[in-house]
């Protein structure tokens, strides 16, 4: 940083065509209020903070030297005042205290004004000062700059005795300058860090948990606050040790300094839904190898696995078919010729009751074997314009009867609008008498109720509830559903849902089931309206 050349006898002119007068005291015409003060200190606390700090050394290195040191803004205004009690007294007896704006105007030839407008370092000795209480010091200042935006963002200015002047002194205090705008700099650079890491852990949509190297949690983004419905506020603190779900996979890391990746967890909310996370978890690790801390990174899996679930659903009911096309004819032909010769030769057998038995497992045979045929055969589907309430109406009269006898109480609750959907009216048919069926036979043992009611989900949609207070099942019932052979009834083959779910499918509809043991079933249809 190079000294500029200053024509000090012009400037002399220039202070006496301002009007002052080399005899008086320097009068401020302008200086901050109190709470101006206040908040500019709070705005330059960082910058003030190290400044002092850099300047207490420097201080140290050459003691005995009594001088006054200020700290500036970048408009001049004095922010702090260093020095013993005697100098500081001594600068406020001429007016030098915090708030007070150095200008030339003001304060005639200064090295704060001329720090400033140069941004370069300057020294100003004795009588080159325009006021004559000035020409037994001697000042030096140097502008605090902003290397990365190339602005002075304030400025050092020392004054002492003029017995103390020392061509080494503005050497010295460059050296300081330079180590206070590195660290202003690389704070000024954490900050920015510190900022987007900030601004991602807001924005990601991902969970993000922090814990510092004793494993106490210091940060929850709002993602992961949002998603467990856990509050940020009564976490941090916690050691991961209370931490439930993502506890464990932290400890693993910050004692094993291993990184954990797309570990699967199981998440349940207060409010009763599961949920399923991938998560990662690393440790934060210095380049010195210091430990410092970990976080676990996590993203909601949910939807995914429910996805993948479809999928191996439908390659099951893809398999079932290939193996019911395979297998069902090559079972049934010859079913029909031992069935046949059983009720020839069954003429001649004196006790009937096992010769009932083996035709009810023949007959049960069969009807496995005709509900695989179900699944194989590429019916011919006729889709028309039918009222939806009309079918309904006519598979809940069939079931009133079987219903009356089991105690179960049928209710039906449609939207009052006629709703024409696109559809074949038999296999829609053959949905609803298996959901009933089962709803009548197994799902209401002692009796209940089962209420069939029709929604729009919009003007393209509408809903069919089959809904009972039955047994019910669990979520494990439920995933199993669809799985050959797995059956919640006694004498159940498992393809009923398929058959269903084959049916909807093929008229682009949704099924979703949601049961609790003991409080009973829902089931929803989801079909496209006309």
């Amino acid at each position: 940083m190079e000294q500029v050349a200053i024509d000090y006898e012009a400037l002399k002119k220039q202070c006496i065509d301002n009007g002052l007068i080399a005899t008086d005291l320097v009068t401020f015409s302008e200086r901050l209020t109190p709470e101006h003060l206040k908040e500019k200190k709070k705005q330059y606390k960082k910058v003030i903070s190290i400044v002092r700090y850099f300047l207490d050394k420097f201080l140290l290195s050459i003691p005995n030297v009594p001088m006054i040191v200020s700290v500036c803004d970048a408009d001049g205004y004095l922010l702090t005042v260093q020095g013993d009690e005697q100098n500081r007294q001594q600068a406020k007896s001429m007016g030098i205290e915090e708030g007070v704006r150095f200008k030339e105007e003001d304060c005639g030839i200064n090295v704060i004004t001329l720090a400033l407008k140069y941004s370069r370092k300057m020294e100003i000795i004795g009588e080159q000062h325009f006021h004559q209480f000035l020409h037994q010091t001697v000042c030096y200042a140097i502008p605090i700059m902003d290397r990365e935006h190339d602005r002075v963002i304030g400025a050092i200015g020392i004054m002492t005795d003029i017995k103390n002047a020392n061509p080494l002194m503005l050497p010295l205090l460059l050296n300081v300058n330079e180590s206070i705008e590195r660290e202003i700099s690389l704070i000024k650079q954490n900050h920015q860090l510190n900022m987007m890491n900030t601004m991602m852990m807001k924005t990601t949509q991902n969970g993000i948990l922090m814990v510092d190297k004793d494993g106490f949690l210091i940060d929850f983004n709002p993602y992961a606050e949002r998603i467990t419905e856990w509050n940020k506020v009564d976490l941090i603190g916690k050691s991961v040790d209370e931490v439930p779900y993502f506890g464990e996979c932290l400890r693993e890391s910050l004692n094993n300094r291993t990184l954990i990746k797309e570990k699967e967890i199981s998440f349940l909310r207060e409010d009763g839904n599961e949920l399923t996370f991938l998560l990662d978890c690393n440790p934060i690790i210095q380049e010195d190898g210091y430990l410092i801390g970990a976080f676990v990174e996590f993203r909601d899996y949910t939807v995914r696995k429910e996805t993948e679930l479809l999928l191996l659903n439908s390659e099951k009911l893809s398999a079932v078919g290939q193996m019911a096309a395979s297998v069902a004819h090559e079972i049934r032909n010859p079913l029909t010729t031992i069935r046949g010769f059983i009720q020839f030769l069954g003429q001649d057998i004196r006790d009937q009751s096992h010769l009932r038995l083996i035709l009810s497992e023949l007959d049960r045979i069969n009807f496995i074997v005709g509900e695989f045929l179900i699944l194989s055969k590429p019916h011919v589907l006729s889709y028309q314009d039918k009222n939806l309430h009309s079918i309904l109406n006519e598979i809940l009269s069939l079931f009133q009867v079987s219903a009356n006898m089991n105690n179960i109480l049928i209710k039906r609750d449609f939207i009052p609008e006629d709703v024409v959907i696109y559809c074949d009216e038999n296999q829609l048919k053959q949905v609803f008498v298996n959901i009933l069926k089962n709803g009548v036979e197994e799902a209401l043992p002692y009796g209940g109720k089962i209420i069939v009611k029709t929604r729009m989900v919009n003007s393209n949609e509408i809903t069919i509830f089959i809904e009972d207070n039955g047994i019910g099942m669990d979520q494990d019932q439920i995933r199993k559903l669809g799985s050959p052979f797995y059956s919640t009834k006694n004498t159940g083959t498992g393809l009923g849902y398929l058959v269903i779910k084959n049916i909807i499918d093929h008229h682009n509809g949704r099924l979703v089931i949601d049961s609790e043991k003991g409080k009973g079933t829902s089931i929803q249809i989801i079909l496209g309206t006309k």
